[in-house]
């Protein structure tokens, strides 16, 4: 018998809907151990995979002791991404309910994902303040920002993400906004913040 929707949707949602072995999204359950060898349809015997990777290494014996360590490795991963992220979304609610019980402030959050460029992720953010002030003008503004992944061997920030930090946020938008809370620091702007936020804004990767 094929895996039940329940066995699938959950090895789905544990391994973030992406493939244990290279990351890629819209995934199908394999079986690891093949159900014509006697393999069971349990969630112990599941491994999202992309077609491609599926392709390469779902039937090849050989590669199922690294499949189930991959699957394992990944699912880990992926518990403990949700468990940080749950504690920043609780520390951000209650910011959130802060800056609403003082009406002073305006909350602004943003995740760069792991798949999201510098350009991408500087011209979200930017809209993110103009935004702001167009829908609460002048009131201090707050941003919270996560990152997801963007690590280099040594383990702090790819150039992409540090230069998001230093050059473009500390640099170029702390003059409109009252507070900054990243990875790297927490910085409160020392002068008044400034309002006339631009329409637009040219973002160039420097990096690149």
């Amino acid at each position: 018998m094929p895996f039940s929707e329940k066995i699938k949707l959950e090895a789905k949602r544990k391994s973030a809907f992406r493939c244990v072995i290279c990351r890629k999204p819209f995934v199908e359950v394999h079986h690891i151990l093949p159900q014509i060898e006697g393999g069971p349809d349990t969630l112990d015997n599941a491994a999202p995979l992309c077609a491609s990777c599926h392709d390469l290494y779902g039937g090849n014996p050989e590669k199922r002791k690294q499949i189930r360590q991959m699957r394992d490795y990944w699912f880990q991963m992926v518990e403990e991404k949700s468990a940080t992220m749950e504690s920043l979304l609780h520390v951000f609610e209650e910011a959130i309910n802060d800056i609403f019980k003082t009406n002073k402030e305006v909350a602004l959050y943003h995740v760069v994902y792991e798949y999201e460029k510098f350009e991408e992720a500087a011209q979200m953010i930017f809209e993110l303040v103009r935004n702001a002030q167009q829908n609460c003008p002048n009131t201090n503004r707050t941003l919270y920002l996560d990152i997801d992944g963007h690590k280099n061997k040594a383990g702090g920030f790819d150039s992409d993400m540090f230069e998001l930090q230093k050059d473009f946020i500390l640099g170029l938008l702390m003059p409109y906004l009252h507070k900054v809370y990243m990875p790297i620091c927490a910085v409160e702007n020392p002068k008044f913040q400034k309002n006339n936020v631009p329409e637009e804004i040219n973002i160039i990767d420097a990096s690149t």
